[in-house]
């Protein structure tokens, strides 16, 4: 048997989905061209281009692993596509962590979010991406930007949302520049309500942890040990075969323009 017969391509060089293919070799194998498959475009540089080139190459999904933050000329100068499935892998804001946090407040809704994020200059506007993603979520709704700053060393802001059972939610916000040159850095969330609910990630030491407490006591989410690349290929697999929309790309480009609506306040 032809190895490329026993699952779906993947075109990819990058080691961590080689390493993510190689563990799911039962539904994908490695391919060296984009067409029919589900093409890996790094998240580093001009990423977009190559989404729009792998869709050019007929790929059948686009992954795109960890992207940096979106210059802003190219969030308002392209045409995203819309006629195939694109995945964002952020391991920042992990789908499977995400569940764990909304499900544990069981509907609860939160009141008040705060979000802190530190990073060096350079990742500082990713890692704020992504807490505002991580806001979104625990709202369950979109944000709006009421007021805010940014500055050489960071930015402040007020958002709130009109969540899911009306009213505002306030959520504000804190970036700070952080020494160093690691690009990770360090998102820490708090959503108060009935349920209290924080979210500690630091790239740098590892460590992802949600906690929810609620009258009965407090609830800590198991730990994930699935990579954050053999997830995201397993979600991308999964919306090959089903057919089944995602939204990845359109909360990316939702929550990109508000870190850049920061800028512009």
């Amino acid at each position: 048997m032809n190895p490329a017969d026993r699952g779906f391509g993947v075109c990819t060089a990058l080691p961590a989905y080689v390493a993510a293919v190689a563990e799911l070799r039962l539904s994908a194998a490695l391919r060296n061209d984009f067409s029919g498959a589900v093409a890996v475009v790094p998240g580093s540089g001009d990423w977009w281009q190559g989404m729009l080139a792998a869709r050019a190459g007929g790929a059948a999904a686009v992954l795109i692993a960890d992207p940096e933050m979106l210059p802003q000329e190219a969030l308002e100068s392209n045409a995203w596509p819309t006629d195939l499935p694109v995945i964002v892998e952020r391991p920042r804001l992990r789908p499977d962590v995400v569940a764990d946090a909304v499900r544990a407040r069981r509907g609860s809704p939160a009141r008040i979010v705060t979000v802190e994020c530190a990073a060096p200059a350079l990742g500082l506007d990713a890692v704020i991406r992504d807490g505002l993603g991580w806001a979104r979520f625990l709202v369950q709704g979109s944000l709006t930007l009421r007021s805010g700053t940014a500055a050489a060393h960071g930015s402040i802001a007020l958002l709130d949302s009109a969540g899911p059972a009306g009213g505002s939610i306030p959520t504000t916000l804190a970036g700070a520049e952080a020494g160093g040159l690691h690009s990770g850095g360090l998102l820490q969330l708090l959503a108060l309500g009935e349920v209290r609910t924080e979210v500690t990630v630091d790239q740098l030491a590892g460590l992802t942890r949600v906690e929810t407490s609620t009258e009965g006591g407090l609830l800590r989410a198991p730990e994930r040990f699935e990579s954050s690349a053999r997830l995201a290929l397993r979600r991308a697999l999964v919306a090959c075969s089903s057919g089944r929309p995602v939204t990845d790309l359109d909360d990316l480009l939702e929550d990109t323009a508000l870190t850049w609506a920061l800028h512009g306040t």
